[in-house]
């Protein structure tokens, strides 16, 4: 290693505990809101701030991450002035997941370019076993630990084979367990990625997810019934938050559900999707097939040391989040703040031009304002109608727009009756046109304003505008 340790800065949580893993924790600098482990970490500051709450429900969470996915933008605040602060050279980000985490395009808000020196971007692609290891070793030589992480992955190996030649013992000449892992409830979601693997290394065979494969979304309860095991560990929830969410939805008490043959046969396991199964983490890797083991053959329950603490059978549940010490359901998480518009923008540079719309007659800004006016009254499904057909099936029905709009703090501020719009008109062009609004709340002696621009385009019989999409202005 040179004499000029490296000073690092991770977006991600599982990155985050991989530099932990490699004897690096004290080259920290920053993480993100989401790196918790281990607990040391916890005391660095945090660079970057979610837009979509964590603590929303399953469906409107999924909602606004469909949105999300479908018009682009970033997903996270990244607080420039901490990173300038921080002088990490080298930050670590991913590009496994754009919503689960900072990608390199999210640091596009960032002005790296006032770092003090070049920086090293890091960036990580965890889909597979293979690539998770291979990140270990990507992390290693940026950090100028290679043979540490050569060590690490080596270490990795031994103990998914350890569990393997334990698993395969019990399992005998029988075929292997088929195991789902339900990696969302609302809608119901199967996995894949490097889980596979971890059901693999336990002598399970993963139903409704494929090696280095995206989750499946699961249509009908009952595809769950080629099933022997079920393992409900959401991305993101602990147990107590996928309990929480299990007694807000009637999943648990359908009949589709209780006849599934796992549920009939006590086959139904909830672990922490938090730490574990969604988080490509040595911790993770290892603990996530050593709680496969534990799950699928009984003989192994408890072995590890994760039934009770990291695992428990879903009669056990209720017992389990109601105990002396339950962790909290919901995350401690700041959400970012309300994009504020600048009035040095709002006259074109290279952004579109505006021209003065307050007081206007035009069918553009008379669409808009009516769409607002509507969510105003609480006129969801009016507002939702007036999406176009390409928009409407992004936002899937009028009650997930009401999520959306309702659940998203910015968003939220064109649904309140205090709140004061200025319209703009945009610059035509053929049958695409937008309209910007300045959303205006008085907050104490100021007047906080946000900029929404409205997408607009015409209706395919050429009558009437509808609203395309809504995007903040920076």
């Amino acid at each position: 290693m040179s004499n000029q340790q490296p000073r690092v800065l991770s977006l991600l949580s599982a990155a985050t505990e991989i530099v932990c893993r490699l004897g690096c924790a004290h080259l920290l600098v920053g993480r993100s809101h989401g790196c918790d482990d281990p607990s040391i970490v916890t005391t660095l500051p945090i660079a970057t701030a979610p837009k979509v709450d964590p603590n929303a429900t399953s469906s409107e969470l999924d909602a606004q991450v469909r949105v999300q996915s479908a018009t682009g933008g970033a997903i996270y605040q990244i607080n420039n002035t901490l990173v300038v602060e921080c002088k990490p050279t080298v930050i670590i980000t991913q590009e496994q997941c754009r919503i689960c985490a900072v990608t390199p395009q999210d640091l596009n808000t960032c002005d790296l370019t006032s770092l003090p020196k070049l920086v090293q971007l890091v960036t990580i692609m965890p889909i597979s076993l293979g690539d998770v290891l291979g990140d270990v070793i990507t992390i290693a030589k940026a950090l100028g630990v290679e043979d540490r992480g050569i060590r690490l992955v080596r270490h990795i190996q031994q103990q998914l084979c350890s569990i393997e030649s334990v698993s395969l013992d019990i399992l005998g000449t029988n075929s292997c367990p088929k195991v789902a892992h339900v990696e969302w409830i609302a809608p119901l979601m199967g996995s894949g990625y490097w889980i596979y693997h971890c059901v693999k290394f336990a002598s399970g065979e993963m139903v409704h997810g494929t090696e280095g494969g995206h989750s499946q979304t699961l249509e009908k309860i009952d595809l769950l019934s080629i099933a022997d095991y079920i393992i409900l560990a959401p991305c993101g929830f602990n147990i107590e938050r996928t309990n929480e969410e299990l007694n807000s939805i009637d999943l648990l008490k359908s009949e589709e559900w209780k006849n599934l043959p796992a549920v009939k046969n006590g086959n139904v396991a909830i672990a922490d999707g938090n730490k574990y199964f969604n988080r490509s983490s040595v911790a993770s890797i290892i603990g996530s097939t050593e709680m496969v083991a534990e799950i699928i053959f009984p003989e192994l329950r408890g072995m590890y040391g994760h039934h009770g603490t990291r695992w428990v059978r879903l009669e056990e549940l209720a017992t389990f989040c109601n105990r002396l010490g339950a962790e909290n359901a919901r995350k401690d998480v700041t959400l970012a703040t309300a994009v504020v518009a600048n009035d040095d923008k709002q006259d074109g540079g290279d952004k579109t031009s505006y021209q003065t719309a307050i007081i206007s007659d035009s069918m553009t800004v008379q669409h808009v304002s009516k769409q607002i006016a509507a969510l105003q009254l609480g006129d969801y499904v009016g507002a939702f109608s007036m999406n176009s057909p390409a928009n409407q099936k992004r936002l899937i029905s009028a009650e997930k727009f009401k999520a959306i709009v309702s659940g998203w703090a910015s968003f939220k501020l064109l649904t309140l009756s205090d709140t004061t719009c200025s319209y703009y008109e945009g610059e035509m062009k053929g049958n695409l046109t937008t309209v910007k609004v300045d959303a205006t709340v008085a907050t104490g002696n100021d007047d906080e304003v946000t900029s929404f621009v409205f997408d607009l385009r015409k209706s395919e019989d050429n009558k009437q505008w509808e609203t395309d999409g809504v995007r903040i202005e920076c």
